[in-house]
């Protein structure tokens, strides 16, 4: 045990150490793999000596339960906001302005990229981070410190001479190249789509649970000292930058100090022209005079600091006019409105379309086809209106009437309020139907080799399939009729539509393109039925018992498969020999027709304990009910015991969920 425990110190100082090399300094000394080897050693040694595991371990930094609510905290001393400049003039001012409050004597500055993320503050006791809170009204914010623990470039704890207490501000954000690979999946699942990286940085520091912030990659850079106690003997702020690298923090590496402005100027421009080739938004630059000696002399006014200011940089930013809107649908169904706009040069490119998200948004802006708009342009981000110029109306302006109907089908749209969208539910619809087949024939759901875009288009063009069904009675007479298939080409297609038809059942349902539902839903929605039959019985509260699916979810799902069109399709489906096997068919019925839930900590992963329910016939459910079996509580267990306890559900420890599991 002493060596086992050896090694784990070890590897916990280690990774540690290459986390502050990789984040706060730049200077990695070893590749991904070879960190990814170190890490994965640890959670191995750490799984077979749980009693070894502790609350700062680089492994403890996903886990915890989805918190019912954030509890406010007050900050120490305010996060207050920053006076804008908007040119050379301006900045010039602010300086003149400060140097007569303070007497004589040489005012050095540095500058910082200003990060268009979210202001969080965490707080440190013996190098331990305690607490995360985000900015809020400035006075109290968030306790969001489950989620901050997420966060890779955060340090659990601090490396080198940290201070008894530490206290320190800083911005969380999210990278472009997150942002987008974030809103590709929430369009494979039919989710609506983050307006900007800052937006989805704010959405997932509201998430409850901990474990879904994990997966959003968020970032962070310091910027900034609160509380330090006992004080330190450092005199300037760029001094403080240097030393909170030395504690692990991650500091920007476009920080300059400067003793001139012109120096100062001629940054700014160097800044601006290379700042779309960086990986995360910048909004302008921060000017912090650099003498911390000065910062009570000079002092603050209610809403900022005078010893900064910010410079924001103008949007890449044209005036077009509003020509008329066109309703797109999506390949789940949502219609989305589409500005055209009258040519505009932007950014190097000529706009002529730009979203307009949803209506709620069109009401927001108080929208008018022909209206004069401003349209902005950020990076390789889509097009989007920004406002009205409403001083350029004539009064022909025309109301932008939100559909009734599907511009494509004809079909009665159905108003999801709650996710604030528009969604053609006809399985039948056009607009759907290409985006759909081949969605429902690619490698990660069908996987139907020789079922490409354009043999999709050619079937589509001549009549051959109206829904996903028909793919399934494609005979080789039909294909031959086609120019684009001869024997050998239809041979393939056919063989691997037949392959396709016993897929998996998580796959399946992931081809149907039900809304809400990516891969990783269609994975815990087929374990916890176990058949398309069980699924097509379920009512809404069926849907809700399955942890980790939430309930907008839930409720999509179940309306999906009480709908008219998709009854007739999966009809067709089972017609034609389609029949989805279970992923994770049972091993035992050990625990048939039980449901189990688990809260606390445990000594196994929980999806683990989860699938070795499954795995003996039972089934498990993210919510305590009257209709559940057992609760399984670890350490630390929350309301999910109380409610069995209320509720008189049998509660047994995982050591007895153990010998229950245990196969004879």
């Amino acid at each position: 045990m002493v060596r086992v425990s050896e090694r784990i110190n070890f590897l916990r100082d280690e990774i540690r150490r290459h986390n502050k090399l990789y984040y706060a300094q730049d200077q990695p000394e070893i590749s991904d793999s070879e960190y990814d080897a170190l890490y994965a050693e640890l959670k191995k040694l750490e799984k077979e000596n749980s009693s070894l595991i502790t609350s700062d371990s680089p492994t403890r930094r996903v886990g915890g339960e989805a918190m019912p609510s954030f509890k406010s905290i007050r900050h120490k001393t305010p996060m207050l906001s920053l006076e804008n400049t908007y040119s050379g003039d301006d900045i010039k001012t602010w300086i003149e302005r400060n140097r007569k409050l303070v007497s004589g004597g040489g005012v050095s500055f540095v500058v910082e990229p200003k990060i268009d993320g979210i202001g969080i503050s965490l707080t440190y006791e013996k190098g331990v981070l305690i607490l995360g809170a985000t900015r809020g009204d400035g006075v109290t914010g968030d306790d969001v410190t489950s989620n901050i623990k997420t966060i890779k470039s955060i340090p659990l704890v601090l490396s080198g001479n940290f201070p008894e207490y530490l206290e320190v501000r800083g911005e969380v954000y999210m990278s472009r190249s997150s942002f987008s690979a974030l809103n590709d999946e929430r369009t494979r699942a039919g989710e609506a789509l983050f307006a900007n990286p800052r937006n989805a940085a704010a959405g997932t520091m509201k998430l409850l649970d901990p474990a879904k912030a994990a997966e959003r990659n968020l970032d962070c850079f310091i910027y900034q000292a609160g509380v330090i106690a006992p004080k330190t003997s450092l005199k300037t702020h760029w001094e403080m930058l240097e030393y909170f690298k030395t504690l692990g923090l991650r500091v920007n590496s476009n920080i300059r100090k400067f003793d001139s402005i012109s120096g100062m100027l001629k940054f700014f421009e160097e800044f601006a022209n290379k700042r779309e080739a960086l990986d995360y938004e910048v909004d302008g630059l921060v000017i912090k005079i650099n003498e911390i000696e000065l910062y009570d002399v000079l002092g603050s006014t209610l809403k900022a600091p005078r010893w900064a200011c910010a410079y924001k940089f103008p949007a890449v930013q044209a005036s077009s006019v509003l020509q008329s809107v066109d309703m797109q649908v999506g390949r789940t169904g949502v219609v989305t409105p589409v500005a055209n706009l009258k040519p505009v040069h932007l950014g190097g490119v000529v706009i002529k379309r730009a979203t307009l998200h949803n209506f709620d948004e069109i009401a927001r802006l108080g929208l008018k086809i022909h209206d004069s708009v401003w349209v902005e342009r950020r990076g390789e981000v889509i097009p989007k209106v920004t406002g009205v110029i409403v001083s350029k109306r004539t009064g022909q302006e025309e109301e932008i009437v939100e559909p009734e109907i599907c511009p494509a089908c004809g079909s009665v749209l159905y108003k999801d309020d709650e996710n604030v969208r528009i969604v053609c539910t006809n399985s039948f619809c056009p607009a759907q139907l290409e985006r759909g087949v081949a969605h429902f024939a690619s490698r990660k759901a069908m996987d139907i080799e020789g079922l490409g875009e354009k043999a999709v288009q050619a079937l589509l063009v001549n009549s051959m399939i109206k829904d996903v069904s028909d793919i399934y009675a494609l005979t080789e007479k039909e294909l031959l009729l086609l120019p684009l298939f001869k024997e050998k080409k239809a041979a393939k297609l056919l063989e691997g539509i037949d392959k396709s038809r016993n897929r998996p059942l998580s796959k399946f349902l992931f081809a149907m393109g039900i809304p809400f539902s990516g891969e990783k839903v269609c994975r815990l929605v087929s374990r916890h039925f176990g058949s398309l039959e069980k699924i097509m019985s379920a009512d809404e509260s069926a849907f809700e018992e399955i942890e980790g699916l939430g309930d907008v979810r839930a409720k999509a799902i179940a309306r999906y498969f009480s709908l008219p069109g998709t009854k007739t399709i999966l009809a067709k489906m089972k017609l034609r020999r389609v029949a989805p096997e279970s992923d994770s068919a049972p091993v035992s019925d050990k625990l048939a027709g039980k449901i189990f839930v688990f809260t606390g900590k445990s000594p196994m992963p929980r999806e683990k304990a989860q699938e070795l329910v499954m795995a003996m016939g039972g089934k498990t459910s993210g919510s305590v009910s009257e209709k559940t079996d057992f609760v399984v509580a670890g350490d630390k267990s929350g309301a999910k015991y109380k409610t069995a306890l209320k509720l008189g559900v049998n509660v047994i420890d995982f050591e007895e969920f153990l010998k229950m599991t245990k196969e004879n």
